[in-house]
């Protein structure tokens, strides 16, 4: 495995670092999209999200479920990719306490859209009933559905992804943005999936 393994683990202790640093700054309650949690739950919920992505990262075998050296450093670069997204996302969103005027929406919304691009170009080598994926319940008994919808998934998510950073910059509305990004490719993945499981029951 390459050094890239323990990515996640050195964005672990950048974020604890940064953090005791800028605690005492931060509010009693996080200003988020319709909620607002305790400044000790947010800051949880992430370090959780965080510790979790840096152990798995070091047995990636237990989320591809394969022994093959190719597909577990594929499972990696994906897990490095969401502990990067879970990083910026934490850091966004504390900027503003800091001193940084940052519209954390955009900036989650632009992050999402990146990750998209990104992760688009691994879904299709995800390994079948991989634990990253789709795991709708006729995708997970079907190979072949698994195949054709990360395959889908993967074509879709970088389009996608392109417009929801374009829609960043040139709309104010977090909601449209969002709704036109990665919620349009969501129900578009599975609406599919649905497609490619009757098709291959046909045949």
């Amino acid at each position: 495995m390459k050094i890239y393994k323990y990515l996640n683990i050195l964005l672990l202790i950048i974020f604890i670092i940064g953090t005791i640093f800028s605690y005492e700054n931060l509010p009693y309650e996080i200003e988020l999209f319709m909620q607002s949690p305790s400044r000790e739950v947010f800051v949880l919920i992430n370090f959780v999200i965080l510790l979790a992505l840096a152990f798995v990262s070091l047995y990636p075998q237990k989320i591809s479920r394969s022994s093959n050296q190719v597909r577990n450093e594929l499972t990696i670069v994906v897990l490095n990719l969401l502990g990067t997204g879970i990083f910026l996302y934490y850091f966004a969103v504390i900027a503003k306490y800091n001193g940084f005027q940052i519209d954390y929406l955009k900036v989650v919304a632009l992050i999402i859209g990146i990750l998209m691009i990104l992760i688009g170009n691994f879904l299709p080598q995800m390994p079948f009933r991989s634990r990253i994926g789709f795991k709708l319940p006729w995708i997970l008994k079907d190979k072949l559905c698994w195949q054709k919808t990360h395959r889908f998934a993967g074509y879709t998510a970088i389009p996608l992804g392109i417009i929801q950073c374009l829609l960043v910059l040139f709309f104010s509305d977090n909601n449209m943005i969002f709704m036109f990004g990665i919620g349009f490719w969501i129900i578009l993945v599975c609406v599919y999936s649905l497609f490619a499981r009757n098709a291959n029951r046909k045949n």
